[in-house]
């Protein structure tokens, strides 16, 4: 089966059930705060000293073909896992690395980037990060809970001054000092937010149950019918559409968070950021990101079946382009 037939019979193979919204769901955004920050993170009010030179060493290793990052970047802590909401039940704990990156120093000392902007430059090093780092780190010891520790290049222009996107809470790890102090919060932070956050979450969550539903639907028709049958193939195009208004939604609401962090955002308050965290505490987030990923694993199955590699994007093309055979 070649071409889009060779698409839809990977969709079609990828059944399995997903996560269930309201079962699995996980946030520690709106939980009750605790008296104290996470030990296995922090000796009284400083990280641990492993931890520390566990992230730089991390850094230093990923970056090894990209030089002078003591010179070009600072590294922070952020966000409520260096909270005192880090009791609640998330799962796996939360650790968010955020590098600051001075611009035209990194550039100074990798000139290969020159020709980059920096928003293609973070772009680019934080597509390698989540292939090549994230899935190394996504299930870290740490003291006596597993963390999924990320690790992110802020794309902001010349933003070495964490304060100015607003963040929750910040750590510098290069200088071993808070930069911004978690906040003392209410036993019950849901009272800070308005009920219009509230609706417009519920309004996510429909859409996504309707998608979830559809998908587990579409599977199962799939599973009944004739391959490359008529039937067949109209339920596998039904399934498709599905697919991408899925991975639409969860990119609408993952992707639009961070417009919290940037200049122009109000950080962990913002809407951007509650509508992400109730996806997450009603379960659609883990649902929908699933979705999305069977689709993604389809179209590079089916581009390595026709073209022997997946294809990249546009996006991707023009910066791999730009930076062909100078790193």
């Amino acid at each position: 089966m070649s071409g889009p037939n060779a698409f839809y019979n990977h969709l079609a193979k990828a059944a399995h059930d997903i996560g269930t919204p309201g079962h699995a769901g996980r946030s520690g955004y709106f939980s009750a705060p605790a008296g104290h920050l996470d030990p296995n993170l922090f000796d009284g009010d400083q990280v641990k000293q492993e931890l520390r030179s566990w992230i730089t060493r991390t850094l230093r290793e990923f970056f090894h073909a990209t030089p002078g990052i003591d010179q070009w970047a600072e590294v922070w802590l952020a966000g409520s896992g260096i909270s005192y909401q880090w009791e609640a039940d998330r799962g796996n704990g939360d650790l968010d690395v955020l590098i600051g990156v001075d611009y035209s120093k990194f550039t100074h000392c990798n000139p290969a980037y020159a020709g980059l902007s920096s928003e293609e430059a973070a772009q680019f090093i934080n597509d390698s990060l989540r292939k090549s780092l994230w899935p190394k780190t996504a299930n870290t010891r740490i003291g006596t809970n597993t963390y999924e520790v990320t690790f992110y290049w802020n794309p902001a222009k010349g933003v070495r001054d964490i304060t100015a996107i607003h963040p929750y809470a910040a750590y510098s790890l290069t200088r071993n000092q808070w930069t911004v102090r978690p906040p003392e919060l209410p036993q019950d932070p849901r009272r800070l937010y308005p009920s219009e956050y509230t609706d417009a979450a519920d309004i996510d969550e429909q859409q996504a149950r309707y998608l979830i539903d559809r998908y587990r639907s579409l599977q199962r028709q799939l599973t009944r019918l004739t391959k490359a049958s008529p039937a067949w193939m109209n339920a596998a195009t039904e399934l498709k559409n599905t697919v991408a208004e899925a991975a639409q939604l969860f990119d609408s609401i993952h992707t639009g968070r961070q417009q919290a962090f940037t200049l122009n955002g109000d950080g962990y308050s913002d809407f951007t950021n509650f509508r992400w965290q109730s996806a997450k505490e009603r379960g659609i987030a883990t649902a929908l990101r699933e979705i999305k990923n069977i689709g993604t694993t389809a179209h590079e199955l089916t581009d390595t079946e026709l073209y022997g590699q997946p294809i990249a994007d546009a996006r991707h093309a023009l910066i791999n382009a730009a930076l062909w055979g100078k790193r």
